[in-house]
């Protein structure tokens, strides 16, 4: 420092006077100046910003003279233990917006569904809704089809929206449903389906409700595809019901055609096909060659095949066994049968072993039902059938559940003791 400070006075004695600058003091006057400059360049992060020129060449720099307390060194950025004062509690900014959201303050669109008007937030919609979400201009009021979405829905929906744990009320679910596939709400509708696919929510008799509340929505189609398939013991209650008749054909088709349904005997398959048939025979005759593939004739007594002609005299079903193709079909599964017992020699039990059974059932109201050996065996035709549909109508609305399968290695006594048994 001292040398410095001697080199300071030599400078100052022997040039003329001239501003009091800093930048010399890192003047060396035995060096050259290109040395000077380079260890200007050394020392200073950025160079360019000094007057290196000035400096070097001892010409001198204009300085103001009044200069600012933070031009000279004074602040207040650095204020010791700054970040560990403690701070004014200060409400969440998503408290604010939740209570905002709840109360419907500030909302921003309104929605008219049949003049009822809702007031909510665009956001909110456009968070859940793609149908929202897609607008290219956000209006200030929007009108939705009362068709599409119900007034209940809607409330609901945006109910939902706004809930942190949403439950979907049963009664409601289809509306809600409905009104989340136009408003395209991928979340909600994964939400429905977890309940339609929980077989302990929609069952048998809960499935065929669901399945009655859906007709003629095209949306619900394919929920009501599935409940469809859940329809077995309840079968028989549903088609004693007059909901029976409103089954458009391609899911009867599909109904009969199933494994699963239950049934005493596929006698009962003809005649639940004729109970449709007759209740529009003049609209619905042309749905006959559609629908007589789903009987399993070889899965009829043979007895019944024989005699149907001359026992029954319901008209719809001589005329549906005299059309030439049914007619054709009863003779070829009758010469199948027989053939197989006689020239084959196989017992009754083996004739419909290639084909696939139903659900068989023993329903002890079922005035028809007989075991091989009984003497009333042959005793079927539809105006018993129809008795039994009505008896099944009076009974309690869980009696169905307590129908039992048939265990073929543990038949029930019929009206004698027996020791065969055939459908």
């Amino acid at each position: 420092m001292d040398e410095i400070m001697r080199n300071l006075g030599t400078l100052n004695h022997n040039t003329t006077k001239r501003d009091p600058t800093c930048s010399v003091h890192f003047i060396d006057s035995t060096a050259s100046y290109k040395d000077e400059q380079k260890f200007v360049k050394c020392l200073v992060s950025k160079s360019e910003d000094l007057e290196v020129n000035s400096v070097l060449r001892r010409k001198p720099v204009e300085l103001a003279t009044n200069r600012s307390l933070f031009e000279i060194g004074h602040n207040f950025e650095d204020v010791p233990n700054w970040l560990s004062i403690e701070q004014p509690a200060k409400t969440p900014l998503k408290n604010i917006l939740r209570y905002m959201v709840d109360n419907h303050l500030s909302t921003t669109v309104q929605i008219e569904i049949n003049t009822m008007y809702f007031n909510c937030h665009i956001l909110v919609l456009q968070s859940y809704s793609k149908f929202f979400l897609d607008l290219e201009v956000v209006p200030f009021a929007l009108t939705l089809p009362e068709e599409k979405v119900s007034q209940k829905a809607f409330m609901l929906i945006y109910k939902w929206m706004i809930s942190d744990e949403p439950i979907l009320e049963r009664k409601s679910i289809l509306e809600v449903f409905v009104a989340a596939t136009y408003l395209r709400i991928e979340s909600l509708l994964l939400h429905c389906w977890k309940y339609f696919n929980i077989i302990e929510c929609f069952n048998e008799d809960t499935a065929c409700i669901l399945y009655i509340e859906t007709k003629r929505n095209p949306a619900l189609d394919i929920v009501r595809s599935i409940m469809l398939t859940r329809i077995r013991k309840f079968l028989l209650t549903f088609v004693a019901t007059r909901d029976f008749f409103d089954i458009p054909p391609n899911h009867l088709v599909y109904l009969l055609s199933s494994n699963d349904i239950c049934v005493n005997t596929e006698v009962e398959i003809l005649f639940i096909m004729v109970r449709w048939l007759g209740h529009d025979w003049k609209q619905r005759q042309k749905y006959v060659n559609s629908l007589i593939p789903c009987i399993r004739f070889d899965l009829m007594p043979l007895w019944y095949l024989l005699y149907v002609r001359q026992v029954e005299t319901h008209k719809l079903i001589k005329k549906l066994i005299n059309i030439p193709k049914v007619n054709a079909t009863f003779n070829e599964t009758i010469s199948k049968i027989t053939s197989k017992m006689y020239g084959e020699k196989t017992n009754a039990k083996s004739i419909n072993q290639g084909t696939e059974h139903r659900q068989w059932i023993q329903d002890e109201m079922c005035p028809y039902f007989h075991h091989i050996a009984c003497p009333y065996t042959r005793n079927i035709n539809f105006i018993q059938f129809e008795s039994y549909l009505t008896a099944l109508q009076r009974q309690t609305h869980n009696r169905w559940a307590t129908v039992e399968l048939i265990d073929f290695k543990k038949p029930k006594q019929c009206c004698i003791t027996l020791h065969d048994f055939k459908i």
